[in-house]
């Protein structure tokens, strides 16, 4: 299964937050237009209205509407905004290739729950390995920033899905190329020697385990990436989702 799992994605959750179909919008069109300068794939959207295609340019003025036309719905297909709305995108509707790319998001959901009940996602196309330009490392980093901050998120995490195959599948957090944490909780982690550390301008930190492609065949690479998840651990042992709590 490892062999046939060569997709690469990127995740960041939060934990219950309200939030309107405007101030969705504006998050995910700033996430759009921050990722269209860091390689010529991640442009060029079409935008899933209700699973229907429409080119996300022609939407762009008209972004809330389609974003609240998202929304989550019943099995009997009634609206539940609390459990937020589901904007997506992809860069090309024919045969998924080395350079399809999407960007979804579940968001506005105020939701009580044992888990990051809002998140983004962006991911390459399934069962196909990557153009390894959409996936090098200044590229990916930059993906990562610029969903994180986009959305606010509380964390972000990068990995090779092969990765997703290692390590305790019950807990909170799991093994990753790159972790991301709020400036909020950054203060609680001690980087590892092994890690590469960033903190950004607004006090987020940064871990990656190399600054090259995640290789899970790569024992340097593995090493690291279980030295940064030991080093999470004063974040994951808060209760949880830990931004649900009063700052």
């Amino acid at each position: 299964m490892r062999a046939n799992s060569p997709e690469y994605y990127i995740h960041a959750g939060w934990g219950p937050r309200a939030e309107t179909p405007d101030v969705i919008a504006a998050r995910f069109l700033t996430c759009i237009d921050r990722l269209k300068e860091i390689h010529p794939a991640y442009d060029q959207w079409i935008f899933a209205l209700n699973n229907k295609p429409k080119k996300f340019k022609a939407l762009r003025d008209d972004l809330p509407a389609a974003v609240a036309a998202n929304v989550a719905r019943a099995e009997d297909g009634a609206p539940t905004p609390i459990y937020g709305y589901r904007p997506r995108v992809l860069n090309n509707m024919g045969k998924a290739h080395s350079r399809s790319l999407s960007v979804k998001a579940t968001a506005g959901s105020w939701a009580t729950s044992g888990h990051f009940v809002n998140s983004a996602q962006i991911g390459t196309a399934r069962a196909i390995a990557p153009d390894p330009t959409i996936i090098a490392y200044p590229v990916f980093k930059a993906a990562l920033l610029a969903l994180a901050e986009s959305f606010d998120a509380t964390y972000c995490a990068a990995y090779p899905m092969q990765l997703r195959y290692f390590g305790d599948r019950t807990k909170k957090l799991r093994l990753a190329w790159m972790h991301y944490m709020a400036p909020r909780f950054a203060p609680l982690i001690t980087p590892p020697p092994s890690a590469i550390v960033e903190r950004t301008a607004r006090g987020a930190l940064l871990l990656s385990a190399t600054d090259e492609t995640f290789r899970i065949e790569n024992p340097e690479h593995m090493a690291a990436a279980e030295d940064i998840l030991k080093a999470l651990a004063p974040f994951e042992a808060l209760p949880w989702p830990p931004d649900a709590q009063p700052k």
